[in-house]
């Protein structure tokens, strides 16, 4: 009755940013997340020393989690993240989330907010897993970037510069997620820094951290968490020393297929999606699509060991997720699904900086000509080019390794093939048979069979 009561006075519960053409219900109920709001208020109290909370507002939704700012009473301020129930695989998820904020701020030099308290399982008065932390300091780059001069806009691309040089210091034995060792579990084995560190730095990461199964959502949905699929010589999502990353990518199809053979139901013409593609309802098409991903995928890997070495990668680096103050990034936040993977696969340039136009550093000729409207493009056009200048100038002369692979022949076919075949069946087969028609027209491996 209590939760029913609250339920009807907030809107703490439901997703509430957004609709769907189809399925809505579902996609609803799995962004639903019911959890006790005043206990998750006095753990924020007894945190913050405070008497009462007075105020708790959700602030920030996205598809996995919501986030609330919680005030209390002399001022303070505490932000409290609440999974969805589709974020990823319970306990894991959350666990590994703290532990690689930890370890992007206290061994890579990351400005992370401080995790202050967290559970990982729903077995607590708050009914839910939870992470209680500092709120992020700075201003959300996203209020500010589109007014910045470009000057300042380019300060902040070579503080990007300067994170990726974090990531790139400290490689990884092995592929997994990162988690604490006081949280370790069967399966997980200790994080070892693999480049020239100082000796305290990587006495520390052994004493704290561990690598264990990777929070990636594809392996855990559905029927997924519970099939005896290849994990890695652990039976986890562990992969070892002895698991290289051809073994990774190769687990990512037997995965898929195992998959579809078992639990994927066949659906008539008249019951398939509005829009989906020919093939979509058919099991065995997206079967034979994965064999032939599992004839060709280890052949577009790099030979170069450097470029599959196991990182920690923030893939989601957008103006949303930075916070800058004085001119500086002062806040890096959402680690969710953060995970230490192959580099070629896990590096890429800040979504920041996503910018697919013609690059253009300079005004045309024609532009005191243009009328207004198209000058205001042209401008735009020149700005987000200068920054993808910038970026890509300074990472060729301080991170070569990720110049390598941002500039590797394969790299964008590779990093879409893997993708598109973990998500074929929930998503759209096309992208994945488009992949694999390019490769074997285009590519200069060997051609599908």
């Amino acid at each position: 009755m209590a939760l029913a009561q609250q339920d009807e006075l907030h809107d703490y519960f439901h997703y509430t940013s957004g609709r769907w053409l189809w399925g809505e219900q579902e996609q609803l109920r799995e962004r639903y997340r019911a959890f006790n709001i005043a206990e998750l208020q006095k753990v924020a109290v007894d945190i913050a020393g405070s008497q009462k909370c007075v105020s708790m507002n959700k602030i920030g939704e996205g598809n996995f989690n919501k986030v609330f700012r919680l005030q209390m009473d002399d001022g303070s301020v505490l932000m409290a993240r609440i999974p969805h129930p589709n974020s990823g695989p319970p306990k894991y998820t959350t666990a590994s989330e703290v532990a690689t904020m930890d370890f992007a701020h206290s061994i890579l030099d990351i400005p992370v907010p401080k995790v202050l308290a967290y559970c990982a399982t729903a077995d607590n008065p708050v009914e839910s897993e939870y992470i209680i932390m500092e709120e992020a300091r700075g201003t959300q780059l996203s209020e500010v970037w589109d007014t910045m001069d470009l000057k300042d806009q380019l300060a902040i691309v070579t503080e990007l510069v300067t994170i990726d040089q974090k990531f790139l210091s400290t490689p990884l034995n092995r592929h997994g997620a990162l988690y604490y060792k006081k949280d370790s579990f069967p399966g997980c084995e200790t994080a070892q820094v693999t480049a020239s560190v100082m000796e305290s730095l990587r006495t520390d990461v052994a004493k704290r951290f561990v690598i264990g199964p990777t929070v990636e959502r594809e392996f855990w949905e559905n029927q997924r968490a519970n099939m005896a699929i290849d994990r890695g010589p652990c039976m986890e999502l562990t992969f070892t020393e002895g698991t290289s990353a051809r073994e990774y990518v190769e687990a990512i199809g037997h995965r898929e297929i195992a998959w579809l053979r078992r639990y994927a139901e066949a659906l008539p013409p008249t019951m398939e999606r509005w829009g989906a593609s020919k093939g979509q309802s058919c099991p065995q098409a997206h079967i034979d699509l994965l064999e032939k991903y599992l004839s060709v995928i280890a052949q577009l890997l790099p030979e170069q060991p450097e470029l599959l070495t196991p990182m920690l990668w923030h893939r989601d680096l957008h103006t949303s997720n930075l916070f800058i103050h004085e001119g500086k990034i002062s806040s890096v936040i959402d680690w969710q699904s953060c995970w230490v993977g192959p580099l070629i696969l896990r590096a890429r340039a800040p979504r920041l900086l996503d910018y697919n136009g013609e690059i253009m550093l300079k005004l045309p000729p024609a532009y005191e000509e243009m009328p207004e409207d198209e000058r205001r493009l042209v401008e735009c056009q020149v700005q987000q080019s200068i920054q993808v200048y910038s970026y890509e100038h300074k990472t060729a002369g301080r991170n070569p390794l990720l110049d390598r692979v941002l500039r590797y022949p394969q790299g964008k076919i590779l990093s879409n093939v893997v993708d598109f075949a973990s998500t074929s069946w929930n998503g759209d087969i096309l992208p994945l048979r488009d992949s694999l028609i390019r490769i074997e027209r285009y590519e200069t491996r060997p051609a599908l069979c």
